[in-house]
């Protein structure tokens, strides 16, 4: 008997055709032609779900989160206990910086019914990007326990374990992944960074082999390259080890478009605008400001010794470490863009437009901002390292604020740099000739903080602070009107997470091995050392003096 189709079944074809091509154009990066498709199924077919979250997702990849919040609000609508819909909606909120409604959003999910292993898993994920890595973990554990052998949810769980600092757990979880996948780069690269490399205890033969004999894209090259590099620092294998390093270093800088030229020229414009006369003119409004105290910025180059400082700081019953939030140039940017309205500026442009924005507002709008993540304690700790180029706009938005910069050897700092492979930040520190130009760049600006907003940078040397802790610690407290508390010189004790490359460092009790490190490497980087001299940068090695 011949089978006719209803019109309600043709249309759900139709529908679900033009859903699976609009996934199609978008995975091939035709995001026009995506876009246009979008608007036909959701003219055509309104109370189509999949059509508004295909919608969604397509506005998500445009960089246009508020837009695909609005759309992705018609599909909850449509079916209100769709928990994969509740998700989207969930990651839409935090795309638009809305925290506490994402949290809302979340408990809908977790009181919404049984998920699957795959919803367990991308719930862990919104969690973790809130913060809340224990939940985040019970859910991956969850995920997990239903599909051991999927590569993805073991991934997210030892990274979870990672940050809440159960090194045996995360470091056999990575294990598992390897024995599935031996050539999954990231669990490689992850598990070298969880403990020291020891000669009886190291995965040097095992990377090798691997990289040798097994098809690895670039990518997973790389990863393998600065996984060898640190184990066989560890070991000893100085030549070696750096070897390795050059040869991951080279691969990465060769997939990326990057012009260090660029940020200097940001750089350069940042110094130009808010120079003496700027704050001059704005002394008398940041006077008669309200004098919002709560917030410390941890700021200074990365792996320069700012987590450590963190969970110094972190540890007094009156401060929460609330990590590197990039809320401050969001809240920057998107006041600027207000200002500057349809005009597209170049960089210069936009830099000259930030000053020109309502300081006042923006400290409010970052504080609220900020929230649910902030507001528990009296302080809360901001760590992103790059708020270093707003220091001078984080005074006159949040004058009652404090700026802590960390300083360290600017050899050091640069080979720490050097050695660590970032995720997505900080492209300069691939290669040693852009490492020189940015890190003398950084230090120019540095200086020029100091310079135009006199006394209002707290300075703490990494190698004082790793050498002399209790007065370094006692001497920060102070700073910030904090009274002395002994649980700061057990941050090692103190269990809440760290998301940062120094979350097994910080682990540990202070140490000092780090100090001078990269004298070890004193030929390899002569050409480093010679252009930071050439630019009046002393590189003297330094001489750890121990307290009485």
């Amino acid at each position: 008997m011949l089978q006719i189709d209803s019109p309600a079944m043709v249309q759900s074809n139709n529908s679900s055709a033009l859903i699976d091509r609009v996934y199609r154009l978008m995975s091939q990066r035709d995001f026009q032609a995506a876009g246009k498709l979008c608007e036909q199924v959701t003219a055509q077919y309104p109370d189509f779900d999949q059509g508004w979250i295909a919608a969604a997702e397509f506005f998500l990849r445009v960089n246009n989160p508020s837009r695909a919040l609005e759309l992705v609000q018609r599909a909850v609508a449509l079916d209100p206990a769709n928990s994969n819909w509740l998700l989207m909606q969930a990651r839409c909120l935090l795309e638009c910086g809305k925290t506490a409604d994402a949290r809302v959003a979340i408990n809908r999910i977790e009181t919404a019914g049984e998920l699957t292993p795959q919803q367990h898993n991308e719930l862990g994920m919104l969690l973790a990007r809130i913060d809340e890595h224990g939940e985040a973990q019970k859910h991956y554990l969850l995920a997990v326990a239903a599909r051991p052998k999927e590569v993805e949810f073991l991934f997210n769980l030892a990274t979870s374990q990672r940050f809440l600092g159960d090194v045996s757990a995360a470091e056999e979880t990575l294990n598992s992944i390897l024995k599935l996948q031996p050539t999954d780069h990231e669990a490689a690269a992850m598990r070298s960074s969880l403990r020291k490399a020891l000669p009886d205890n190291n995965h040097v033969e095992e990377l090798k082999i691997t990289f040798a004999n097994l098809p690895l894209k670039p990518t997973a090259q790389t990863s393998f390259c600065y996984a060898l590099a640190k184990e066989l620092e560890d070991l000893g294998s100085w030549s070696e080890s750096f070897s390795w390093l050059k040869r991951g270093a080279e691969l990465r800088r060769a997939g990326m478009q990057y012009q260090v030229e660029t940020d200097l020229e940001i750089i350069n414009s940042i110094i130009q605008t808010f120079d003496q006369k700027f704050f001059q003119q704005h002394e008398a409004s940041a006077a008669v400001q309200e004098q919002n105290s709560e917030a410390f910025f941890v700021i200074g180059l990365p792996r320069s010794g700012t987590t450590l400082l963190e969970r110094i700081l972190g540890s007094h019953s009156e401060v929460h470490a609330a990590g590197e939030l990039g809320n401050f140039g969001i809240e920057l940017t998107k006041l600027t863009r207000a200002e500057l309205g349809q005009h597209k500026p170049g960089r210069g442009d936009f830099v000259a437009a930030s000053a020109r924005v309502n300081f006042q507002q923006l400290g409010e709008n970052y504080i609220q901002s900020t929230r649910p993540l902030t507001g528990h304690t009296a302080n809360f700790i901001d760590k992103l390292p790059f708020n270093y180029l707003y220091a001078g706009l984080i005074h006159r938005a949040l004058p009652g604020s404090k700026i802590i910069s960390l300083r360290r050897h600017p050899m050091d700092s640069c080979y720490s740099m050097y050695k660590q492979l970032f995720r997505d930040a900080y492209p300069f520190s691939y290669d040693l000739n852009d490492l020189a130009e940015y890190y003398i760049a950084y230090h120019r600006l540095m200086q020029h903080w100091e310079a135009v907003i006199p006394g209002v940078i707290h300075a703490v040397q990494y190698e004082q602070l790793v050498t002399d802790t209790e007065a370094e610690a006692r001497r920060l407290l102070d700073h910030c009107g904090l009274e002395w508390q002994e649980q700061c010189l057990e941050y090692h004790r103190n269990r809440s997470a760290s998301t940062t490359a120094s979350a097994t460092q910080v682990r540990q009790k202070v140490y000092t091995s780090s100090v001078g490190k990269w004298q070890q490497y004193a030929k390899e980087l002569q050409p480093l050392q010679q252009r930071l001299e050439q630019a009046g940068i002393d590189c003297s090695p330094v001489s750890l003096t121990q307290p009485d």
